[in-house]
């Protein structure tokens, strides 16, 4: 593992050089962000006409910081690069101490001006004397949460008390923009995304793809590996690293440059070929690399893999108080042609009659129950169940719609002691609990007791078909041996 690289995520101290005291500006949300999360070690602000910001005292250049320095955050206007690499050189030839720049200004090579490539070259010819690393430009910067570092100049939105926790999500993102996207839609989720490890990359003068994807490959908090990807100038290379992780935790891609002209978009974003989508398609298939192609997709399928454990087949049950959202969720998993609704045992059948209002519909069609939607708490609970202990069961997509006679946090509340309090559940429980703000605060119990829930049955589908996917190519890749 690049000891250089551990240092973008758990570096001794910080310096911001372009810290601000207008919170309209980047360097004071980078300062903020740091302070926010709880950087447990120092944090030298480098600015050259304010004495103090948000309480730190301010250096006018990064060679006066007389304690060590392992991450410096680049956030001023890429005109100035000159004159703080000269000053980078004076501290390294004093004390060598920084291992990692994060370059979170843009206006460098992506723009392929001539004076943008040549900004870009003067922060990489002093960053290569010293054997620096970079990280960017044009990139939003890292969050590591287990250590409790936050360089982005995002505003999150996420709630104080989850800052700081671990979650089982590693995400590197070529985008600035989806990048900021992935943390506020997951901030807003019932219960708040906590990343493991966030990386934007930007341009990828330095630290690209395969550097990342090596780094998490040992990383023992990351469980999955999720990407926002427009190209990459060594397909080839990168290919290879991505299947040899892939045996090892899931690789979840958004990848984009589609169409030509979607590519040629993606080129003049980041300065990234694209490369032939087709060749990209069919290696992620061989090699079990998880492809999405939405936004939505992608972060359903990266909560599903922290959430869940794999299942053991394609056999998914629908069970459904609602009958319109059955069919609609029935119609969803059959378009998915890898996945498949069980016949259950008989015994099943009838321990479900037994229990469910006279007028609900059991197996009719096989591997679907409608409870109806006169179902109390007792019955959805117990319908799972009974429905989770059948050997023919791989998975259960578990849909309701709220009635207002219906406790809805009491429902939650019960679902918790099935899934998390009771016996072992070691299947995959997809719930879905419609709609919007109405059932938020049952979802929100759900979600505090680390079982995901679902915007819709389509949603909780696509999840379920990646883990099928990929579970069934660890199985393959299993007998190749």
């Amino acid at each position: 593992m690049d000891n250089n690289l551990r240092a973008l995520f758990n570096p001794e101290n910080i310096a911001v050089v372009g810290a601000s005291s207008n919170p309209s500006k980047a360097g004071f949300t980078i300062l903020n962000n740091l302070l926010s999360i709880g950087y447990p070690k120092k944090v030298f602000p480098i600015n050259i006409t304010e004495e103090k910001i948000l309480g730190l005292t301010c250096y006018e250049k990064l060679s006066e910081v007389e304690d060590k320095v392992e991450l410096v955050v680049l956030i001023t206007p890429s005109e100035m690069i000159y004159g703080i690499m000269e000053d980078l050189d004076k501290r390294m030839a004093e004390k060598n101490d920084v291992k990692v720049i994060v370059c979170a200004a843009a206006n460098y090579g992506e723009t392929k001006t001539e004076e943008g490539i040549r900004r870009q070259n003067c922060l990489m010819d002093t960053a290569k004397k010293y054997g620096i690393r970079v990280v960017g430009p044009n990139c939003i910067g890292v969050i590591d949460n287990i250590n409790r570092v936050d360089t982005t100049f995002v505003e999150t939105l996420l709630p104080k008390e989850t800052r700081g926790k671990r979650g089982g999500i590693s995400f590197i993102s070529q985008s600035g923009s989806i990048a900021a996207s992935i943390l506020m839609t997951g901030a807003s989720q019932p219960a708040p995304i906590s990343m493991n490890k966030f990386i934007s990359i930007g341009n990828m003068v330095d630290v690209d793809f395969i550097d990342l994807l090596e780094y998490l490959e040992e990383d023992e908090d990351t469980k999955v590996i999720g990407m926002y990807m427009e190209g990459y100038s060594d397909g080839k290379k990168l290919i290879n690293t991505m299947a040899r992780i892939s045996k090892k935790k899931p690789i979840v891609v958004l990848k984009v440059g589609r169409s030509d002209v979607g590519a040629k978009a993606a080129n003049s974003h980041t300065g990234s070929l694209a490369g032939s989508d087709a060749v990209y398609s069919a290696a992620f298939k061989q090699y079990g690399i998880i492809r999405t192609y939405s936004f939505e997709e992608l972060i359903d399928t990266l909560q599903a893999f922290d959430a869940f454990p794999l299942p053991e087949d394609n056999n998914v049950f629908i069970l459904s108080q609602a009958g319109g959202f059955g069919i609609y969720c029935t119609d969803a998993l059959l378009d998915e042609e890898v996945l498949n609704m069980p016949v259950v045992e008989e015994e099943t059948k009838a321990e479900l009659r037994s229990i469910l209002p006279d007028m609900a519909s059991v197996c009719i069609p096989e591997g679907y129950a409608d409870i109806t939607a006169s179902a109390n708490v007792r019955q959805h609970v117990e319908s799972l169940r009974i429905v989770l202990k059948d050997k023919n069961v791989g998975s259960v997509i578990f849909i309701t719609v709220i009635p207002s006679f219906l406790p809805s946090k009491e429902l939650a509340a019960e679902l918790v002691k099935l899934l998390k309090e009771g016996e072992k559940v070691s299947k995959p429980v997809l719930i879905c609990i419609m709609s919007g703000n109405y059932v938020r605060e049952s979802r929100v119990i759900l979600e505090k007791n680390g079982i995901r829930t679902f915007d819709t049955p389509s949603n909780a589908v696509k999840a379920v078909r990646h883990m099928v996917e990929y579970a069934s190519f660890l199985k393959d890749a299993e007998g190749r041996k």
